[in-house]
């Protein structure tokens, strides 16, 4: 078969890192040019999309004639006219460009609304599609002709695969991740009022604000009638089926950033191999610059003809369209009015269940710390005795010495009084009455709710009260598990061995136990001293005795001993005991005041957590994936 163009020299693929470079670099380009488009006038704007359209026509054009060029090879003779007249598509390139335009304006109108975390995909995508093209040239040069790899696999392989990939890519993120504004109480047409306002204002240009307005409007009128069907559906695999559906709608995107992407390739493998593309001449350039000039009179003509032309005119025919399509669209201000109100008493209760949660938790705290504060004199009266001084002294001759004080103070204070199984219980009975509390006012704001359709049917349409189901049985469903204890049992857990090991740390860093701790080593230190001369007085005590005398004197020694060390310990108990006490109680009020503190974060969060989940069912964020199946 003879070649597709005259140039018979092989294209070169290009460092797959420049490649990177170069698709990178568009993103960041469509970034900018986003962002300028959205502050640009009607005189600038045209050329911002010119500019964009330019590489999207380039790939456009390189499919279209590569596409003819087969065709021709195939069906007519090498030198006849008909080949001739043909071959080079002159007439389809042009038309391809206005193509390329609506497609320029469309992804800047769509970037305009984009997310970090689609713009994060979008970079990501220019990397992967960058090394994935330059993996199937090599995989398909065995099979493809020299002179055509390059479009070969731009126009077929990496075309699908990318469009797939970021297709895919998008569904998960908007499927599972971002969601849309929850807008199942609210009627299709309104919805779709507020986009195109909100998006058209954002815009400089009254055109471009039109463009990114229509787009706005359509994509959120259409997730609003999405998110108040799907659901409804019969079967789990029928939802899902129709979420896949509908949010194929991504793909429009997809599809024009991979022909942007595509385009950039072949720009930069023709220059590259400093020749003229495969599949095409030196002219095109001058081909598509011709072709905006001519497009750009009529542009200019449409421009000052409709620029006094004020939208409020349309108003009056829009209204009436809107009101034969749904009836109940006069009564949007009043449904509006009752959300106010929901939300208002929502909000209230927050603030209400929050204030009784911080003086329960307080006194809750309060009687939980009691009986800990109570055994301090417990702990003292431990330490300032013979057998604990003797303990502390096998301690400081093993070295376990703090370890040992730690667990001696956390036996006296904590563990004899229960400590952590009355917090836990503590906080399971906090978590059990707020998701009870949440669950009645779930029940009531259904009644409510109930109660003003059957008054007014047309509330349906802003809101419906069969959509609180999901949340009171999630409600239920956490209260059952947090009752035994499998929701919070953990987290308890944490939080009371942090409490202790709090106030064991403050206590130990507290100046009364350091001193008694050093002069402890002291007296560990002269012991051996003071029992030998002990048994020495002792000996002299019990001489008469004859043969037992040394018996005797061990023995009057170490009671020698316990007599004096009984007394010192006294002494140091009438000197040091008020001030240690002093000291282990600040410590754990501190540690009661950070516990309280905790709690009532906690518990303030799990408030707020289901008020707004709470709200979220009225008007907040919906999220396919939670919500939709």
């Amino acid at each position: 078969m003879e070649r597709l163009s005259q140039n018979s020299a092989a294209p070169a693929e290009p460092q797959r890192w420049v490649n990177v470079f170069w698709l990178i670099l568009t993103t960041l380009g469509l970034l900018i040019l986003a962002e300028a488009f959205r502050a640009a006038p009607c005189w600038i704007a045209p050329m911002i999309v010119v500019l964009l359209a330019y590489p999207i026509w380039t790939a456009q054009r390189e499919s279209f004639l590569f596409k003819r060029r087969v065709a021709l090879l195939g069906a007519v003779h090498e030198h006849s006219q008909t080949r001739q007249l043909l071959w080079n598509g002159h007439l389809g390139v042009i038309l391809h460009i206005p193509l390329a335009l609506g497609f320029a304006a469309l992804l800047l109108a769509l970037s305009v609304n984009l997310s970090a975390l689609h713009w994060l995909v979008l970079f990501t995508d220019a990397v992967i599609l960058a090394v994935g093209y330059g993996y199937l040239r090599r995989k398909v040069a065995a099979q493809v002709r020299p002179e055509v790899l390059g479009v070969f696999v731009r126009r077929w392989p990496l075309w699908l695969a990318n469009l797939s990939l970021l297709t895919l890519a998008f569904f998960i993120l908007n499927f599972f991740v971002i969601g849309a504004p929850d807008l199942r109480q609210t009627s299709w047409h309104v919805v779709a009022e507020q986009a195109f306002a909100s998006g058209s204002q954002i815009m400089s240009c009254s055109w471009s604000g039109w463009l990114v307005g229509s787009l706005s409007a359509l994509e959120q009128g259409s997730w609003a009638l999405a998110q108040q069907i799907i659901p409804n559906l019969p079967g789990y695999e029928w939802r899902l089926a129709a979420w896949l559906l509908f949010l194929l709608q991504l793909s429009l995107l997809s599809i024009i950033f991979t022909h942007l992407q595509l385009g950039v390739l072949s720009l930069v493998e023709a220059r590259a191999i400093r020749a003229e593309s495969v599949l095409g001449e030196s002219t095109f350039a001058k081909t598509f610059i011709v072709t905006i000039l001519v497009l750009a009179l009529p542009f200019l003509y449409a421009s000052l003809r409709l620029r006094d032309l004020d939208p409020q005119q349309l108003a009056p025919a829009t209204a009436e369209v809107l009101n034969w399509v749904d009836p109940c669209q006069h009564q949007t201000t009043q449904n509006a009015a009752v959300q106010s109100e929901l939300n208002a008493e929502l909000v209230a209760h927050q603030n209400t269940a929050t204030q009784d949660s911080e003086r329960r938790i307080d006194r809750e705290v309060d009687l939980l710390f009691a009986p800990v504060e109570a055994q301090v004199d417990d702990y003292l009266d431990w330490y300032f005795t013979v057998i604990g001084e003797y303990e502390r002294l096998a301690a400081l001759a093993t070295g376990n010495f703090a370890e040992m004080m730690a667990q001696q103070l956390e036996q006296h204070l904590f563990v004899s009084t229960g400590f952590h199984t009355q917090l836990d219980k503590v906080d399971q009975a906090l978590v059990s009455d707020t998701l009870t509390q949440m669950a009645n006012l779930s029940q009531r704001t259904r009644e409510q709710i109930d109660a003003q359709v059957k008054a007014s049917p047309c509330v349906r349409s802003a809101i419906n009260p069969e959509l609180l189901g999901d949340f009171d049985r999630d409600v239920w469903r956490t209260l059952a598990a947090g009752t035994s204890g499998a929701v919070i049992g953990v987290a308890t857990v944490v939080v009371s061995k942090k409490v202790v090991a709090a106030v064991v740390a403050k206590v130990g860093a507290k100046k009364s136990v350091q001193v008694a701790a050093a002069v402890a080593a002291k007296m560990a230190a002269k012991k051996g001293g003071s029992v030998l001369a002990g048994a020495a007085t002792g000996a002299a005590i019990c001489a008469p005795s004859g043969p037992v005398a040394i018996l005797c004197g061990i023995g009057a020694g170490v009671a020698t001993w316990i007599a004096v060390d009984k007394v010192a310990i006294e002494i140091d108990e009438s000197v040091s005991r008020e001030k240690m006490r002093a000291e282990i109680l600040d410590a754990v009020i501190e540690e009661k005041r950070n516990l309280k503190t905790t709690l009532q974060q906690r518990h303030t969060s799990l408030i707020a957590e289901l008020t707004q989940n709470l709200q979220t069912t009225l008007d907040g964020v919906f999220i396919p994936a939670r919500n939709g199946l």
